[in-house]
């Protein structure tokens, strides 16, 4: 009986999920006694022990093999691969793991409630130890993830769920240095292009972005405000071309990315404009673009590796302490001045 017997098949006798299961054979004392209890009759009915089904006690013909298997799961979960701003966080990510002898799995499956319990499966079937997550997700989702895993959002969270911790920036703040920046500049038709609306740092600098206007008596203009769900260039060079063809073009324009500023210099010259001299553009993130496009753009740096290293810490610590009440880390960011303004 027990030759064939998986993960799923004591998850199912048991009733509960396969992460729950994972978990109790590799954090059995952060599943509660009931639920363990549970557990652990099923392996019995299947003649099987949890050592059975642990990645440590499974045999393997090749060291190397073997000495992975051995090592802790984790997995990062991206929005997009098509947005260079991720690359160093995973690498900082990927360095920190690969010190402390920890496998990363990267994936672009985002977890909603009509595809969480495969997403369940699809952690218990990697065996993961715990998960960083770089979009925002419903409090509803986190909870049923953080039920399951050791959970850490990096850069991109949920602000109304705090029994997940965060590694990210003060959004707000950073923009609001940004605004002022053009304003002291003289710019008073200032734009705003963003990617959706859905990701919590539009949010944020979007509401900057306002504040700083109202506050100073500059008009929020609905024609300047300019979002692209989209994060394919061809897509937000479309878009950028709006601000170019308005009768009362603006005259700054602020971007959530370094990739959106960079297509608005690419309509702006095309069209005749002429940057800073015409329209002032302020990015954000300090990536390849800011620094490959002719003028360079003014930017937003963000601590993109050490967002990465310091997501990965927090989340080793709370695996090893899953009691732990780690509190959010905001990391320090700057703005980085160059042609564009």
């Amino acid at each position: 009986m027990n030759g064939k017997v998986t993960i799923y098949d004591i998850a199912k006798t048991a009733g509960v999920s396969p992460a729950t299961v994972s978990r109790m054979i590799h954090q059995p004392n952060v599943v509660t006694k009931k639920t363990r209890d549970k557990i652990l009759k099923a392996f019995e009915l299947h003649e099987i022990t949890p050592e059975d089904l642990s990645t440590k006690k499974r045999s393997s013909a090749s060291a190397s093999v073997k000495k992975v298997a051995q090592e802790s799961t984790i997995l990062v979960c991206i929005p997009t691969w098509n947005n260079p701003f991720y690359d160093d966080i995973l690498e900082g990510i990927s360095d920190y793991l690969s010190h402390a002898h920890c496998h990363m799995v990267v994936t672009q499956e985002m977890p909603d409630r009509s595809t969480i319990t495969s997403f369940l499966n699809y952690c218990a079937n990697l065996q993961v130890s715990g998960i960083i997550v770089m979009y925002a997700l419903s409090e509803d989702i986190l909870r049923q993830l953080n039920a399951a895993y050791p959970v850490v959002q990096c850069s991109e969270y949920n602000p109304f769920y705090t029994n997940v911790p965060y590694v990210s920036i003060d959004d707000y703040s950073i923009t609001k240095i940004a605004i002022a920046h053009l304003i002291n500049e003289g710019c008073q038709k200032i734009a705003f292009f963003s990617s959706s609306y859905d990701y919590r740092h539009v949010q944020s600098r979007y509401r900057a972005y306002r504040s700083m206007l109202t506050g100073n008596r500059l008009a929020v203009r609905p024609e300047y405000v300019v979002q692209v769900s989209d994060f394919s260039y061809s897509r937000i060079l479309a878009a950028a071309n709006h601000f170019f063809q308005l009768a009362d073009p603006p005259d700054a324009i602020f971007a959530t990315s370094d990739k959106h500023a960079h297509a608005v210099i690419k309509a702006g010259l095309a069209q005749g404009f002429r940057i800073p001299e015409d329209i002032k553009v302020f990015g954000f993130d300090n990536t390849m673009y800011a620094s490959l496009s002719t003028p360079t753009i003014s930017t937003i740096s963000q601590p993109r590796r050490d967002l990465g290293i310091q997501s990965a810490k927090l989340l080793l610590s709370l695996i090893k302490n899953p009691y732990e009440q780690a509190k959010p880390i905001l990391l320090p960011s700057k703005l980085v001045i160059q042609e564009s303004t």
